[in-house]
């Protein structure tokens, strides 16, 4: 915290004035409730009269460790004082956190998540393709978004990146990156326990425990189990809709043989146990109109023909990172092994009279393994910046699942494997005139090397392989105006590897890769003697070969779809960030996106009659953080957010009605923040509330299936929720 000469003036003529104060309070006795209130107003004006400057965010954004200020992409970073104060527990919980950025569950499973940046994103969960928003941990690219809605023992930061990432990323990043970045072991003893009880019987304890071992090695242990009801109730056999039951452990050692030298390991294991969605059928088509009943509204208690089966995800992990300090810079190898099982069910029917179109089963299995090793290091005049590095990644997958239609009488059977490897080489300059010079321009280009190989073993075997070779190059030119404000320009591309449908009759026919070069134009400033902080960019970006799946005609089947690269678009918005320290003890931020897209070309099909999905024109957050009272007992602390999201568009090909209306939610939160409990360690008692006005919203919106039975199926977010957690750590 930093102070003015003429604060601190300020701050001590006060201090006189307090001092008098008291003792005319002591000479003449006033009301206590009086004593209260001035004790308040003192404590709000002496916040105000000393106003501190926003804290430092440190990113990873490009491979090194920079202040978020310094770093001349488009970004939104959640720290660990974000991710308490909005009740983040996983990383589904963000979607609505973060404007430009849609988090979608896959249909057939809730822990599946589907992303997308600026409208970017996959709208299927296929093991034989990938997702064009990439998602990190600890650096470990993850293949497959299938249990990504697990809770995670222990989160430092969430790092969004949006628009193309080809140079650095070189996996699909051609809507973004979210990278989570874990707590690593401290090295001091440290123990903490949280315990959460909420609505619908949700029950959540985390552990974790930091401990130093050795004079260089320590380690760290986290666990964390965590179970809730289902919000609708099941009336007939099986489970409730939407309940859940998960387990999440995670272990760190680190490890320091030399002073240039550290070494981290990493295992993290996660199991979830949960129950399908529960589709509303909001509008039956005309052959089912006077059979089945229509739910224009989310409703508490349902029902289907078939019982509800539990569904369940595992998924687990092994990372080795080394970091050495070298002459040339700091050399850097992460090396990782990742596995995961999914066995799920889904019933889309959304009816209790007759089973229309199921999962059932869906079962998947996938390992990866990956070699990443990169320097990291700057010239001595410090002109010159400098990143390379090499990547090399490989996973195997098989999915086995059957798609019923049991009113046809119709069975869709997938016996699929897949593997897929990857190659890349990477570097990165950022040269300057001198150390001194505002100017600096940096030049990078990533060469990857993908292959791809399917096969279904259905009624007749089919077998497909792809081999695609792709250079990914970026320019950004970065100007220092002044002290904490800077501008900056940039031209950056990136693709989406090919792949195979393997929901599509012909399976071997592969479909190519999508490319995006996007223009982007930003800047960064800290003002008011930093008590403001305001970050933005516009952007616009070229999108062609899109890779469009295309309903297959004349069959019941909603799933079987052929993709091809049919589609050219741009899209293009605004994204802006403001943080505003209102005084020492309070902070407001507003972050607003507007996205807007237009479909250019559709082979063989009106261009007109395509959208680029779950693209939201408008985007809102506003936050307001505050420590309002310091008591005997401790501090007070009441936060308060909203996030409101404009209608998008979630199929591509556009439909009457299947649109994702507008909505907003309110979240907040009352904490109270203590030491020395019992003469030792800490405490954190909050009582918290989501989606306190209780808004009905839908997180997708089905239209596939008109030619079923339905126009429209669709899934609500959750209901208002709240609860109470006690934390203590010492």
């Amino acid at each position: 915290m930093k102070f003015a000469t003429s604060d601190l003036l300020c701050w001590e003529s006060f201090r006189c004035l307090s001092r008098l104060e008291n003792k005319m309070i002591k000479s003449f006795p006033l009301p206590r409730s009086r004593v209260v209130l001035a004790s308040m107003l003192l404590t709000l004006a002496e916040s105000s009269i000393a106003a501190p400057v926003l804290e430092e965010v440190v990113v990873t954004a490009q491979k090194v460790e920079q202040s978020l200020q310094d770093t001349p992409i488009s970004i939104a970073v959640l720290d660990n004082d974000a991710i308490q104060r909005l009740g983040v527990t996983n990383v589904g919980d963000i979607g609505s956190l973060v404007p430009n950025l849609a988090i979608r569950p896959h249909g057939a499973s809730p822990t599946t998540l589907r992303f997308f940046i600026r409208g970017i994103g996959g709208a299927d969960s296929q093991i034989t393709q990938d997702s064009p928003v990439a998602m990190y941990l600890d650096g470990v690219y993850i293949a497959r978004n299938m249990g990504l809605a697990a809770d995670v023992a222990d989160i430092e930061r969430i790092e969004v990146l949006r628009g193309p990432q080809g140079a650095l990323y070189g996996r699909n990043t051609t809507g973004g990156a979210v990278n989570i970045i874990t707590k690593r072991p401290s090295g001091t003893s440290e123990f903490s326990q949280l315990l959460t009880f909420g609505r619908f019987d949700q029950v959540r304890s985390k552990t974790t425990l930091d401990l130093p071992v050795t004079k260089n090695l320590s380690a760290k242990a986290g666990y964390e189990h965590s179970q809730r009801d289902g919000w609708i109730e099941n009336s007939g056999a099986g489970s409730d809709f939407h309940e859940y039951d998960r387990d999440a452990t995670r272990l760190d050692v680190r490890w320091n043989p030399m002073e240039s030298t550290t070494v981290d390991y990493a295992f993290d294991y996660s199991k979830s146990k949960y129950t399908t969605v529960y589709w509303h059928m909001n509008e039956p088509n005309a052959q089912f109109a006077g059979v089945l009943t229509p739910q224009p509204n989310r409703v508490s208690i349902a029902k289907l023909l078939t019982p509800v089966k539990d569904s369940e995800d595992r998924s687990s992990g092994h990372t080795l990172t080394v970091n050495i300090d070298t002459a040339l810079g700091e050399l850097k190898s992460i090396t990782a092994y990742r596995e995961l099982e999914q066995k799920a069910y889904a019933d889309y029917s959304g009816n209790p009279d007759i089973a229309l179109f199921l999962n059932n089963p869906l079962n998947v299995d996938q390992d990866q393994w990956s070699q990443e090793l990169n320097l990291i290091g700057s010239s001595a005049n410090e002109r010159l910046d400098y990143i390379a590095g090499i990547y090399y990644f490989t996973e195997s997958a098989r999915e086995l699942a059957t798609d019923q239609i049991p009113i046809f009488g119709v069975n869709s059977d997938r016996n699929i494997a897949a593997k897929n490897e990857s190659w890349a080489g990477y570097g990165k300059l950022t040269w300057r005139t001198d150390a001194s010079s505002p100017w600096s321009y940096s030049f990078g280009a990533r060469f990857t090397r993908d292959k791809r190989e399917g096969t279904s073993r259905g009624a007749v075997l089919q077998q497909g392989s792809l081999t695609s070779n792709n250079v990914s190059p970026s320019l950004i030119i970065n100007y220092d105006l002044r002290d904490n404000i800077s501008f900056y320009t940039s031209v950056t591309s990136g693709y989406k590897s090919g792949g195979f449908n393997m929901r599509q009759t012909e399976f071997a026919e592969a479909f190519d890769e999508e490319n995006l070069v996007s223009w982007e134009l930003g800047w960064k400033s800290e003002l008011l003697e930093r008590r403001l902080r305001f970050n933005g960019a516009l952007f616009y970006m070229d999108y062609s070969d899109i890779q469009l799946d295309i309903l297959v005609p004349d069959q019941p089947n909603p799933a079987l779809t052929i993709t091809q690269n049919a589609g050219k678009a741009e899209i293009y918005g605004l994204e802006s960030d403001i943080v505003f320290a209102l005084t020492g003890t309070a902070r407001a931020s507003v972050s607003y996106a507007y996205l807007g897209n237009d479909v250019r070309e559709v082979k063989n099909d009106d261009a007109d009659l395509w959208q680029v999905p779950y693209a939201i024109k408008h985007s809102i957050n506003a936050t307001l953080d505050a420590d309002v009272l310091q008591t005997s007992l401790g501090l007070v602390n009441f936060s308060i957010d909203y996030a409101w999201r404009d209608e998008s568009d979630a199929p591509a090909l556009k439909r009457p009605g299947f649109n994702i209306d507008p909505y907003g939610l309110l979240n907040s939160r009352l904490s109270l923040t203590g030491n020395d409990w019992f003469g030792k360690g800490g405490y954190r008692l909050s009582v918290w509330g989501k989606n306190l006005l209780d808004e009905e919203y839908y997180l997708d919106s089905l239209g596939s299936f008109a030619g079923l039975y339905a126009n429209r199926i669709t899934s609500y977010g959750e209901p208002r929720t709240y609860g109470i957690d006690l934390e203590y750590r010492f």
